[in-house]
């Protein structure tokens, strides 16, 4: 079943546990990208009549200009992979510093920021509160595995990095490549980072990412809350334009620059909740969100708490059904 991963075989003096031919990219359909990087889908040769599950294939994008960070991520990300097992977290499947530089990773359906573009295609409206409630469980409990077994945050969490299995049956947390190092009390530690630095994307970062703060694992419990505002709101974090803000875009200079000031003065606050959004329906998840976006990072739940009190109200959904 697609939620357990696949034990991978380590053989000695080898990259990966098989040797496989990757066709030309042109032949291999992209499932997602990053900054200079591609996802590619690879489905593999049956063996001995056997079916074989496909595998993603993060690759260096050959359109973008060669850059050693670009593949040092994608290192860091398989030695890290490679350690850790969760079913929450994508699966390693194999990875590779020959002619071709890849990581194999287990193949899901879509990432949920596919799912959300799809809705707005489809005009469908927001996601239902218990498939809400599912994100926040699974990937809350693969956060607290990150933060708690690995001591690392995981720095860049939105929609895009989560994928998703089937009608929710089981959502997993994907791309490691800008993770940090945490200390025993779940601050960022400077001194093991050493010149790595905290990334995140703007429209997804906490307060104290914006403005200068204490960053910790409460950092990446902010980001998960405002994916969790996406799939109600289906657009990213701080893109909206309601009434109360016509006036103040109409006074807006034409040029992109006032623009693009007047959204990222927006970054690091709680979203307004959308209006089509009932507090009725939708009461669990909008205050799992409201803890999740507290301006001080110690009023924020743990991933663990976070997962806990989803899990909870996902359970009182299922018994009110």
């Amino acid at each position: 079943m697609a939620e357990f991963a696949t034990p991978i075989k380590k053989n000695k003096g080898s990259d990966t546990n098989e040797t496989i031919t990757i066709p030309p990219s042109p032949f291999l359909p992209r499932i997602g990208y990053g900054t200079g990087v591609n996802v590619v889908q690879l489905v593999r040769s049956p063996r001995a009549g056997q079916i074989r599950s496909p595998w993603a294939l993060k690759m260096l994008n050959k359109r973008v200009k060669p850059c050693k960070v670009y593949s040092e991520r994608i290192k860091v990300e398989a030695e890290l992979l490679q350690r850790m097992s969760h079913p929450n977290i994508v699966g390693f499947r194999a990875f590779s510093k020959t002619k071709i530089l890849y990581l194999g990773m287990e193949a899901c359906d879509l990432s949920l920021g596919d799912m959300i573009e799809k809705r707005v295609e489809e005009d469908v409206g927001p996601f239902v509160q218990k498939k809400i409630l599912k994100v926040a469980v699974d990937i809350g409990s693969a956060l607290d595995y990150l933060h708690t077994k690995m001591q690392i945050l995981h720095g860049d969490l939105k929609s895009y990095n989560v994928l998703v299995n089937g009608d929710f049956v089981i959502c997993k947390l994907c791309d490691f490549g800008v993770t940090v190092p945490l200390d025993e009390n779940g601050v960022f530690d400077k001194e093991k980072a050493g010149k790595s630095v905290y990334y995140g994307t703007e429209a997804w970062s906490a307060p104290e990412v914006i403005h200068g703060g204490t960053i910790s694992n409460k950092t990446d419990v902010w980001s998960l809350g405002l994916t969790l505002w996406e799939m109600m709101a289906l657009m990213p974090p701080h893109t909206q334009i309601d009434d109360s803000l016509d006036e103040s875009m109409e006074m807006l200079d034409e040029s992109a620059a006032s623009e693009e000031d007047f959204f990222s003065e927006r970054y690091g606050t709680r979203p307004a909740i959308p209006a089509n959004i009932s507090t009725e329906e939708y009461g669990a998840v909008l205050s799992i969100f409201w803890w999740c976006s507290q301006e001080q990072y110690q009023q924020r739940p743990s991933a663990a708490e976070l997962s806990n009190a989803a899990s909870q109200a996902l359970q009182q959904c299922h018994t009110n059904k």
